[in-house]
């Protein structure tokens, strides 16, 4: 007689697959917030990590060129081409004679994106002072790097990554797909002096670092024009460029070299002056610590010298920058570390400004 076992298979009943389903749910829900903090902190340790490389880049320079801080080097009625830059390219584009060293530095930072980028598509840039918002040119040009350069962007500045990866997209027509980007400056226009933007830093040199401290008799310095965040008083004929030393940098620990124009690792995104704003800062000694506006010393006006701060009026094209704090069109704030109490001399936390 043969005698057949049975082995019936146990199931999870509903309830049982319910709480399982629940118990993934809740460790989801309690890891998801900690990675994402995980991933903000690396981001920000990036961004530390770009700034320090540029302060160690920075001070090579001083040393290879005789203590002088990286900047535009080539000068007014000079018929410049690009192999004075870079011997080696093949590129015949001849600038026009620059009556002044302004548009001779523009057309250096323009030999550089045609070189270093391969953007010959790119020509002279008139009524352009580079050395505001692309002094990190030079040293793109001193390290070698193929442009776009991810150390220039910090990661959490999603608009211009956005940008950068838009010039990859078709080596053959850069142009296309960033034209089609809405989220640029001055959409929907697409000139030439829009091409440089795929190749700008979220990272600021203050302006000390390449002008003078304050104006003199003979001429008057870079500062803040009352149009609005983005606009500057260029000086004259006499304003002179470039050519400061690291030797002048009198509080280096204490002296902002870089920092972002927009505090991008809060959960809400504010320009860089207002008291709320928090970020990591490059000194002039190289080191990087995360500061707040609030604690910064309020600058001054290099063009008058007084103890009354720069006022800067904040007037975000809202498809690129962060709004106003108060979710008006435009907001006054204090200039801070752009305007620092008597330049490369003066101190922006740690120190007080001295008059």
């Amino acid at each position: 007689m043969n005698v057949f076992s049975f082995h019936r298979r146990r199931a999870f009943t509903l309830i049982e697959l319910l709480v399982v389903i629940a118990i993934i749910a809740l460790l989801v829900g309690i890891l998801l917030p900690a990675l994402g903090e995980a991933r903000k902190s690396s981001r920000k340790a990036t961004c530390q990590s770009n700034l320090h490389q540029f302060g160690i880049a920075y001070q090579n320079y001083a040393s290879d060129f005789k203590d002088n801080m990286a900047s535009f080097t080539w000068r007014a009625n000079i018929g410049w081409r690009i192999q004075d830059l870079a011997n080696d390219s093949d590129d015949t584009y001849n600038f026009p004679i620059a009556t002044n060293d302004t548009q001779a530095a523009a057309d250096q930072a323009v030999a550089i994106f045609r070189y270093r980028a391969d953007r010959r598509d790119i020509t002279a840039i008139t009524g352009w002072i580079p050395h505001i918002l692309y002094s990190h040119l030079v040293m793109n040009d001193y390290l070698q790097q193929r442009l776009p350069e991810k150390m220039v962007a910090c990661p959490d500045d999603r608009v211009r990554l956005i940008w950068q990866d838009s010039v990859l997209q078709a080596p053959g027509d850069p142009n296309g797909p960033f034209w089609a980007i809405s989220e640029r400056p001055d959409y929907p226009q697409s000139t030439n002096i829009q091409k440089r933007w795929p190749y700008s830093s979220s990272y600021t040199l203050p302006p000390s670092f390449y002008s003078a401290d304050r104006a003199t008799s003979a001429a008057p310095t870079i500062s803040q024009s009352p149009m609005g965040h983005r606009w500057y008083n260029t000086g004259t004929a006499a304003t002179r460029l470039g050519k400061r030393r690291y030797a002048e940098v009198a509080f280096p620990q204490n002296k902002a070299m870089m920092y972002d124009n927009y505090a991008h690792h809060q959960k809400r995104q504010l320009y860089y002056a207002y008291d709320e704003a928090t970020q990591p800062i490059l000194f002039a000694d190289t080191s990087v610590n995360e500061k707040a506006s609030r604690d910064c010393n309020n600058g001054w006006d290099p063009n008058v010298g007084s103890r009354f701060p720069t006022r800067i009026l904040y007037i975000p094209e809202l498809s690129w920058e962060p709004p106003t704090r108060s979710g008006t069109p435009q907001e006054y704030v204090n200039g801070n570390q752009q305007w620092t109490q008597t330049g490369l001399y003066g101190a922006d936390w740690g120190l007080e400004e001295a008059y």
